[in-house]
């Protein structure tokens, strides 16, 4: 057999150079949007985050590539490097799967609101009721802990109104909700394992505003009244192409549920447990005004994963307590203002309800980021 022709060390050469002009030029267009701030949601320069580390490291085996003058293996390496530039930037939503670095934090105070004149029954059958008003102010936080393995969070509502319109009001604390996160793998696709720990801060059985409306104030429940921890799995990855940027997460968690401490209806006894999702998906056009937008779709919900009771929750209306389930679709519109602040408003609506008002929420949001 033949041995193959060799390059002469003149052709040596020019493929070097011409391969070291490439790499160098990929990595040009790729490193600056991840360090030179010019987005708003850019890493900063002398942050060593997660992300940019993995671009170091890439960037070394390029070098190592380089040397081996393996050009395909190059190319496989910068669209990694600029998966991961994605990655980089903030979605600012929530993103469990994504753990954030000691010291940065993210905050979200939202504003929800709902009115129905039906009620899903526990056969998830709409049923007619009293209109029914409910106003809640919801806060979201994650705070970056240790690099990679540990990121704190805590969700729930600070304020929460129920209304039977001509019929009775409760005003009050809701439920609050401490999470830690620790990521198990970073990558063009991040999986982190978390657990929520619920804590019974609303009150399951609240007074009227007045006297004469006690008797209905005990079915609109600030909170249902017990502890339950919720091991949670989270995988999310980005990607781009052209000038869109887009993000995919998803979460699942199994919802271990306890006694309450009262119902409004008979003797306390367990919650069944509940498996919890969510799957969401944001995109981002990466072009002078419109960077600033995300554009979020989002499927979630919860189902009862034990057998399911004929009657209504011991609860009332307030969509809390045992046999509550519901898949829900959602969109969301999030704008960067500046200053790591952004503004959200939303739409959710359910389907396959059970236990639940039967209406459609509005939803309005404030957010800040430390990075």
């Amino acid at each position: 057999m033949k041995s193959a022709k060799q390059p002469s060390s003149t052709q040596s050469s020019r493929m070097k150079k011409k391969y070291n002009t490439l790499r160098s030029g990929a990595l040009a267009r790729v490193l600056p949007r991840v360090s030179s701030g010019q987005h708003a949601n850019a890493v900063e320069p002398t942050s060593d985050t997660s992300s940019l580390g993995l671009l170091r490291r890439l960037q070394a085996r390029l070098t190592r590539a380089g040397q081996r003058n393996s050009a395909g293996r190059t190319r496989a390496l910068t669209l990694a490097i600029m998966i991961l530039a994605i990655l980089g930037t903030s979605t600012q939503v929530e993103a469990q799967a994504w753990i954030r670095n000691p010291g940065s934090a993210y905050f979200n105070l939202g504003y929800r609101t709902i009115l129905a004149k039906r009620f899903f029954g526990p056969d998830g059958s709409p049923v007619e009721i009293n209109p029914y008003r409910q106003h809640s102010l919801a806060l979201y936080s994650e705070v970056g802990i240790v690099d990679r393995w540990l990121m704190a969070t805590l969700d729930g509502e600070v304020f929460r109104r129920n209304v039977l319109v001509d019929q009775g009001a409760t005003t009050g604390l809701g439920d609050l909700r401490l999470g830690l996160f620790s990521g198990l793998y970073e990558g063009p696709v991040n999986v982190s394992l978390g657990v929520y720990l619920g804590l019974p801060t609303g009150d399951p059985v609240p007074r009227g505003e007045s006297p004469s409306e006690d008797a209905i104030s005990v079915l609109l429940p600030t909170g249902d009244g017990e502890f339950d921890v919720t091991p949670t799995v989270a995988i999310g990855g980005g990607f781009g192409w052209l000038r869109v940027q887009q993000f995919v997460q998803a979460t699942l968690g199994y919802a271990i549920r306890t006694t309450p401490r009262e119902v409004a209806i008979g003797d306390p006894s367990d919650i069944r447990d509940q498996l919890v999702y969510r799957l969401e998906t944001g995109i981002r056009v990466d072009r002078d005004f419109l960077r600033r937008f995300w554009f979020i779709v989002r499927f979630a919900g919860q189902v009862v994963v034990q057998r399911r009771s004929d009657g209504f929750s011991r609860q009332g209306v307030a969509g809390l307590g045992d046999g509550v389930e519901f898949h829900s679709f959602g969109v969301e519109l999030l704008m960067d203002i500046a200053a790591g602040f952004g503004l959200g408003v939303g739409y959710d609506g359910a389907f396959g309800a059970r236990n639940v008002a039967a209406a459609p929420a509005l939803k309005f949001s404030l957010s800040y980021e430390i990075r």
